[in-house]
């Protein structure tokens, strides 16, 4: 960098009034500035005519991008003009073709003092401060003392920021700039009830069952014979899932009893004076009740908050807290009931809902192998567990409503939790500024049969360069069952 320093009268002139002086100096010297080189780790150069590599962000938790500057060549310049370095960071303009010389984020001066043992400075940058989606410049800029004597003396400085100036995309310098992109992670889609699955009500049903002592039976020859044990029993036209207890007690399906379609059957027989309760949300409800059995029957795995993986009961180490989960997340607390070896807890006292996972359950009490959990809540997902229509709406919502039109959702529907493969997907575009979003989906079978799904939000962003930066984030897993063959009809 060159510079020219000001024209200063170089000679004594306090005498001189109203007449020429031919011994008056107005030369002025010339200022050379070799700037320190730097190259960005975490950034890149601009290259379309192939494949810019690197310098890419999908920003889903963190706060800030880390930028390394490496500063590779002249850095005694830094010591002999006293110079201070900084950056400005610049986005791209679809509407312009060009990065805006407007800055979306500026760096203080950073001082060679602070940096000087490795000639390396790593800098945090705020992601609230960039406006994300979008692709971004780095240019670094220089304040420093005027290298000529006389001017160098009156203490004057240079900010090469006034020299801002590119010949690519607006103000784009390829010998000097740097280049990132960075997007944000695709939203989690959040399902909600919409009630296509049923038909409007929502109201918790409740069936009693007293077993009556059968009247006596007699065989030919005028022998009694023995009435046949009391285990089988109809629900009554219900939707999703059930709790049945006995005498008070949470009877736990497999355990205690099996089911296919509405028939019951009991593991054990059960007694005249015995008491069977069913509760149940009735066909056509806006949300059908599921229950979620959980056997502890190993050791409980512990460590810090969140990292239960997809452990169903767990110990939290930072709260010393049992913790258990629902497979999908309730639609509120106050729909929760949590059973342990049959006996019902009393809600946000022996347990209550996190607030900062939907899914986990915090309890005041221990657990021990052996231990028979039951939580039955309504669920926020439309469509969970029975199915009684073919052709159910599964609506979701995301938080950031999407800017471009550069993404779509899918539903996958698969026969087993891992997806290995799907039996049915379906599509619906990103809408701008829309947040709220629904895909129906054919099913057929027979009862009994189960499905599960998902929905992926995915999002394809594409750089002025042409090339594409893909991401995608997926919802909770739901099962579903088909639980009438009448969906088959025609």
């Amino acid at each position: 960098m060159r510079y020219q320093q000001k024209i200063y009268i170089q000679n004594n002139n306090s005498a001189l009034r109203n007449r020429s002086d031919v011994n008056c100096n107005m030369s002025s010297d010339i200022c050379v500035f070799n700037a320190p080189l730097f190259n960005v780790s975490g950034a890149t150069k601009i290259n379309c005519t192939g494949s810019t590599s690197g310098g890419t962000y999908v920003i889903s938790t963190a706060s800030t991008i880390p930028l390394t500057f490496q500063f590779t060549g002249n850095t005694d310049r830094f010591l002999t003009t006293n110079a201070s370095f900084k950056y400005e960071i610049y986005k791209y303009v679809d509407s312009i073709n060009s990065f805006d010389n407007v800055p979306t984020y500026k760096s203080g001066n950073i001082v060679y003092s602070a940096f000087s043992g490795t000639n390396t400075t790593i800098q945090d940058i705020a992601i609230s401060g960039l406006s994300l989606d979008g692709e971004f410049l780095i240019k670094g800029y220089y304040d420093f003392t005027i290298c000529t004597d006389f001017v160098n003396r009156l203490g004057k400085n240079i900010d090469t920021l006034f020299y801002k100036s590119g010949t690519e995309y607006g103000i784009y310098d390829g010998n000097t700039d740097y280049y990132f992109k960075a997007i944000r992670q695709p939203d989690k889609p959040e399902f909600y009830v919409n009630g296509s699955n049923n038909q409007p009500s929502n109201t918790l049903q409740q069936q009693i069952i007293l077993p009556k002592k059968p009247d006596a039976s007699y065989d030919v020859n005028g022998n009694i014979v023995p009435p046949k044990p009391y285990r089988t029993f109809v629900i009554n036209d219900y939707s999703g899932s059930f709790v049945i207890t006995l005498n008070g007690l949470v009877l736990a399906p497999k355990e205690d009893y099996t089911f296919s379609g509405t028939l019951v059957t009991l593991n054990e027989d059960i007694l005249p004076d015995d008491i069977i309760t069913v509760l149940y949300t009735a066909n056509g409800q806006g949300n059908a009740l599921i229950t979620d059995n959980i056997f502890v029957d190993a050791p409980t795995i512990s460590g810090n908050t969140s990292s239960e993986d997809k452990n169903n009961y767990y110990f939290n180490t930072d709260f010393n807290k049992f913790e258990i989960f629902t497979s999908v997340q309730p639609t509120d607390s106050n729909s929760i009931i949590v059973m342990i070896n049959g006996v019902t807890l009393a809600n946000d006292v022996d347990f209550y809902q996190s607030t900062s996972n939907k899914k986990r359950i915090i309890l005041e009490g221990d657990l021990v192998i052996g231990d028979v959990i039951t939580i039955a809540y309504l669920p926020q997902a439309p469509v969970v567990n029975g199915i009684v229509n073919n052709n159910p709406l599964v609506s979701f919502s995301i938080k950031t409503p999407p800017d471009k039109p550069n993404g779509l959702f899918t539903l996958e529907i698969s026969d087993s939790m891992s997806f290995p493969t799907t039996v049915f997907t379906a599509t619906t575009d990103y809408i701008v500024g829309v947040t709220a979003y629904g895909i129906p989906f054919s099913v057929t079978g027979k009862v009994g049969t189960e499905l599960y799904y998902r929905v992926k939000n995915e999002k394809n962003y594409i750089t002025f360069c042409g090339n594409s930066i893909s991401a995608a984030t997926y919802s909770d897993i739901i099962p579903i069952n088909i639980q009438t063959n009448s969906i088959n009809s025609y």
